[in-house]
């Protein structure tokens, strides 16, 4: 029986926040991008090695469609199950590295191949290149294996959500169902949860380069840039859509399941207590194994 109301954060989570033992989001205008992702790839060192060794998944690299890409096979892999996986790290971050402690127990739990496109990043390459990247790589899985599913966390989120819209808008079969953690659904930056600015994990002003060094001069309220403003109906695939109280994106996650729920999408939008950007990154707290769970089934549903 737990020691604390149902529902509530969970203790170790509140011990978490309450050490101050988080990283804090880096600019751009202190430190060259560069030295922001070696810095953020060391950090992610550790956990992402304990997350491959605790799931007992191999990690190997591929090309797919002369793209490179991480390939994790779980140690029962079941015939058929396949997953497309698009890292965050707000479009100039990040690689599929660095999300193992989400992909790699995502392969372990629902026992299927994972592939994650290694895309390119803003400022060198600003959109639509990592779009490019996620469609070239989603034709070729889902011409292989059209029950391939999709899972995108943040920015990859944004993308996962994105590739969906092109590959509709182009007539091309798309991934049979998505689970998005805490997309950013909308780039134009607005939301209560950006006004509040409370997720001690990512600052609304950083977000703000972000977008710049993403967007340039283009319009936000592109269907491939704000997935929000795409078009949503039935035959969308069915979503999972994963965030937190704390959220900076928690706007951007209600508004978008809002937007599929009035257009009759299948959507499922799951909010947890207190729970910060994509807060299923940190093993140590019970609510990230528990979303991940939760995110497996949903999954599992749709192999």
């Amino acid at each position: 029986m737990t020691k604390y109301p149902p529902a509530a954060m969970s203790p170790e989570a509140e011990a978490f926040l309450a050490t101050g033992d988080f990283p804090s989001s880096m600019s751009m205008t202190e430190k060259p991008i560069a030295e922001i992702r070696r810095l953020t790839h060391e950090a992610c060192i550790s956990g992402s090695q304990k997350a491959l060794e605790a799931c007992g998944a191999k990690c190997s690299d591929i090309e797919v469609a002369g793209l490179p890409c991480m390939e994790l096979t779980p140690p029962e892999l079941r015939d058929g199950r396949q997953l497309l996986y698009l890292f965050g790290g707000g479009f100039v971050q990040g690689s599929p590295f660095e999300d193992l402690p989400i992909s790699a127990p995502l392969a372990a739990k629902t026992n299927a191949r994972v592939i994650a496109p290694k895309y390119r990043l803003a400022p060198e390459h600003p959109f639509p290149a990592a779009l490019d990247d996620a469609t070239v790589v989603a034709t070729a899985l889902l011409k292989e294996n059209p029950a391939t599913l999709l899972v995108g966390e943040s920015a990859g989120g944004n993308l996962a959500l994105a590739l969906v819209h092109r590959l509709r808008s182009r007539r091309q079969p798309v991934p049979r169902a998505i689970a998005t953690l805490s997309p950013a659904a909308d780039l134009e930056h607005y939301g209560d949860s950006l006004t509040a600015d409370r997720d001690p994990f990512l600052a609304a002003v950083r977000t703000e380069e972000v977008l710049a060094a993403y967007l340039g001069e283009t319009d936000p309220k592109q269907p491939e840039i704000s997935p929000i403003y795409g078009q949503f109906d039935p035959s969308f695939p069915p979503t999972l859509v994963t965030t937190g109280t704390r959220d900076l994106l928690l706007s951007n996650c209600v508004r978008l399941t809002r937007v599929m729920r009035e257009a009759c999408t299948p959507v499922e939008l799951h909010v947890w207590e207190g729970m910060w950007h994509v807060f299923e990154f940190y093993s140590s707290i019970p609510e990230a194994e528990a979303s991940l769970n939760e995110i497996a089934a949903f999954l599992n549903q749709h192999f």
